[in-house]
């Protein structure tokens, strides 16, 4: 484990301030997509920053799972410890930074798709649905975080040596 995990700097590190910033731009996207959903400027709006951050979530990811298949030569990684956080992969003020702005994106997409599909008639646009796109960019980060800071017990199967080929 890094010295930013330890030592509470991590709060402050590149992956976490991200995955705030990304959160409060999709808090303001859906803001204004809401009381506008109608307007093409609105809906454009969702759907480019809902397709944004799950772009960046989905590339976070797989560089977050190639960098995890690194480290598991010598660490037992989990998925869930790997995107979820979960065990001691974090220290609790971490987890509940990142855990909870993964939640926050998870019920804004779902309040908002949901309201989106309310009262549509014929062959109106639920623009707002994009927004279930964006819960990708929470696990990427986490999966990012736990792959540079992350904690991770050693391997079990000590018979199996890592080698020093590249992945």
């Amino acid at each position: 484990m890094t010295t930013a995990a330890t030592d509470g700097g991590a709060l402050r590190d590149r992956q976490t301030r991200l995955n705030a910033a990304g959160t409060a731009a999709f808090v303001v996207a859906v803001a204004v997509a809401i009381p506008f959903r109608d307007e093409r400027p609105a809906q454009i709006t969702i759907g480019a920053v809902s397709m944004v951050l799950f772009a960046m979530g989905a590339g976070a990811a797989l560089w977050a799972y190639v960098g995890a298949l690194e480290r598991s030569r010598t660490s037992e990684i989990g998925v869930a410890n790997l995107y979820l956080l979960t065990g001691r992969t974090a220290p609790p003020p971490v987890k509940r930074t990142m855990m909870g702005l993964l939640v926050v994106q998870v019920v804004l997409s779902l309040a908002g798709a949901i309201y989106g599909a309310t009262g549509l008639r014929g062959s109106e646009v639920n623009a707002l649905a994009f927004g279930i796109l964006v819960p990708m960019f929470g696990i990427g980060m986490n999966g990012l975080w736990a792959m540079r800071h992350g904690s991770f017990g050693s391997r079990i199967d000590k018979s199996a040596r890592p080698t020093n080929r590249e992945i």
